[in-house]
This record gives C-alpha cells, structure tokens and sequence, in this order.
C-alpha cells in the first residue's frame, strides 16, 4: 500500500533545517536584550535571523511628550464639562425666579465660572503651542 501523499499539512519549499547555537556572554546578552526590547520583538530566533539576514526589523519609539499632553487634554474636557453644568445649573436656577438677592450670589459664581473657563481655555492655547514647537522642532 502506498501512503496518501495529500493528507496533512503542505511541504514548505524552503524549509528551516539547519540548526546552529550560539553562546553570548552576560554583556552580550543584555545587548541583545535591549535590542529586542526596542525592536518590540519576543523572539530570540526570529530577531537573529532577521538581524543576520539583513531583513528589516521595526523599531517602535513611543513619544511621552504626545501622551502626556493628551492627558492634560482630557483633564481639560473633564473641567470644561463640569464648568458647563455649573453654567446650565446657574441659568436653570435664576430663570425660576428669585430674589434680587439669591440672583446677584448665583450671578457671581457664573462670572466666577466664567473666570475659571478662561484661565482652562490659555492653558489648553499654551500647551498647543508648546507641542506644536515641539513637533515642528522634530520634523526639521
């Protein structure tokens, strides 16, 4: 009888056969480990391979410069969020009608809102600025 040579998985044309190993050094070692690591790959074969094969190999760079400014950009959309329901709250409160009295106090804490808002709105102005000189200083 003969075997049935469709059955399994396909044959490779360029099948990895040959093996060899190589010792490093702890200085070596830790060389490659951070190569790995800036590579972003988990790999020892495949980072050598490529490595030695002269194949390109990604090397990703994260910039906490851009984290860190959407962070402060979400801390100010939560501020401006919270500003603009003590606005809808103020007005909601002197369209019912108070006294000359309650009206003037409600009215200082929207012109006090109002103050904050904008002190928020030049922070946000500044930050922009400063990323986008530090952006255009990157791309030069």
């Amino acid at each position: 009888m003969k075997p049935d040579k469709t059955v399994g998985r396909p044959q490779s044309p360029n099948r990895c056969t040959h093996c060899v190993m190589v010792r490093f050094d702890d200085l070596e070692f830790d060389a490659l480990q951070r190569m790995m690591e800036k590579a972003g790959e988990t790999v020892k074969a495949t980072f050598i391979k490529q490595h030695l094969a002269n194949k390109p190999f990604k090397v990703l760079v994260t910039d906490k410069t851009l984290s860190l400014y959407t962070a402060k950009l979400g801390e100010f959309f939560a501020q401006f969020r919270t500003l603009g329901v003590n606005y809808n709250i103020v007005v909601r409160e002197l369209r019912t009608g108070f006294n000359e009295k309650k009206a003037l106090s409600l009215l200082y804490n929207l012109e006090k809102a109002t103050r904050d808002m904008i002190k928020i709105m030049e922070e946000v102005k500044e930050l922009t600025q400063k990323f986008d000189e530090a952006w255009s200083q990157k791309s030069v």
